[in-house]
């Protein structure tokens, strides 16, 4: 929705006991305001595949979605072909009715769960506000050299930030059997490590472990764990730039080094001057580097290779984030490096520059 300059969908969402299939039926009625044609989607995240859950189009600003679901989900209202949406807790036998604003804190009225998520997410925002006042506050204390007032002022920030996080964690905890605690709980699990993921499914309960963010945290514990520190690396097979298929294990050498990069990626392109000169002063010492593209554009990967200077190993299949080794290392960033032993196994992860030249240096002396 990011090319309207105003968007407000006004809309009542019932969803109808009565079950077909497996599931229980639903009916979203709505209006599109400043967006008079397109397609509504109700779509939700499983652990292998997004499933749509309804469509339907936008006719003269309104539309009607039909669909069904089989248990309380976390689902997001979205407009085909734009980025974003709205995230929101699908139940059934309620009725939602939700105002939403570009730019703008929506409001949504429906549901046990759905409430539940108001009021955790309204305690945030009154906080929020509050510790920002708070902290204007100190500083001006501190800069006019009110030492005692601003200290008194920080008591208060660390008191109302205590006083927010047993509210919420207790509303986790009254709810730690259903999807609005794994939801809450599971909350940006893509951007943690694997300690941390670890941790994050340590704190739900053996219910909220079943449903679909328990589900994905699990699935993508066991994803980490394959790539990670001490696992014996994921075998693959990519083509050179001359169509040659290589395998991982077909490389040899007593320190292996996968570099995950890209012609566009400007940090990737600032570390290959490093990467150039450590192959330089070890490949004779039985240091390896396989670099992975994951460019898609063959003619912008063979001219970075040449203009960095980069003499080692390449392989890509070319298909950007979609490629099948892109999802069996877990990468979602570039560049990623891992760092293997002549068996394979992965002794270290994300190491550059000085790092990286240590430890190949401690390895092959």
């Amino acid at each position: 929705m990011n090319s309207l300059k105003v968007i407000m969908f006004v809309f009542s969402l019932f969803l109808v006991g009565s079950a077909f299939g497996e599931g229980k039926k639903f009916k979203i009625g709505g209006e599109a305001f400043e967006l008079t044609e397109g397609k509504m989607l109700v779509i939700v995240n499983r652990v292998d595949r997004v499933d749509t859950l309804a469509s339907g189009p936008i006719t003269g600003g309104k539309f009607v979605l039909e669909g069904e679901i089989e248990e309380p989900c976390v689902a997001l209202l979205k407009v085909a072909e734009y980025d974003g949406g709205f995230v929101f807790l699908l139940e059934s036998d309620v009725p939602y009715e939700m105002r939403l604003w570009k730019n703008k804190r929506e409001e949504i009225k429906g549901g046990k769960l759905q409430g539940e998520l108001n009021t955790y997410m309204a305690i945030v925002d009154k906080t929020n506000k509050e510790m920002e006042k708070m902290k204007a506050e100190i500083k001006k204390a501190s800069a006019e050299k009110h030492f005692r007032t601003a200290s008194e002022l920080q008591g208060k920030l660390e008191k109302a930030r205590d006083k927010a996080q047993k509210e919420l964690d207790a509303l986790v905890e009254k709810n730690k059997d259903n999807i609005f605690a794994a939801y809450i709980q599971t909350l940006g699990m893509g951007r943690m490590d694997l300690p941390a993921l670890k941790n994050c499914y340590q704190r739900l309960s053996e219910k909220a472990r079943q449903l679909e963010p328990g589900k994905q945290v699990a699935a993508r514990i066991a994803a980490l764990e394959q790539v990670g520190v001490d696992a014996v690396a994921p075998n693959f097979t990519l083509s050179t730039p001359e169509g040659q298929e290589m395998a991982l294990y077909d490389v040899k050498g007593k320190i292996k080094v996968i570099d995950f990069w890209a012609s566009w990626c400007g940090p990737c392109r600032m570390e290959n001057p490093n990467m150039v000169k450590l192959y330089q002063d070890f490949k004779d010492k039985g240091l390896a580097v396989i670099s992975v593209s994951l460019d898609e554009k063959k003619d912008k990967w063979l001219e970075a290779i040449k203009k960095d200077g980069l003499t080692w190993l390449h392989l890509s299949d070319l298909k950007g984030w979609t490629g099948d080794v892109v999802r069996l290392y877990n990468i979602d960033a570039v560049p990623t490096i891992f760092v293997l032993d002549e068996n394979n196994r992965i002794i270290a992860k994300n190491l550059r520059g000085e790092k990286l030249r240590a430890l190949v240096s401690e390895k092959l002396k």
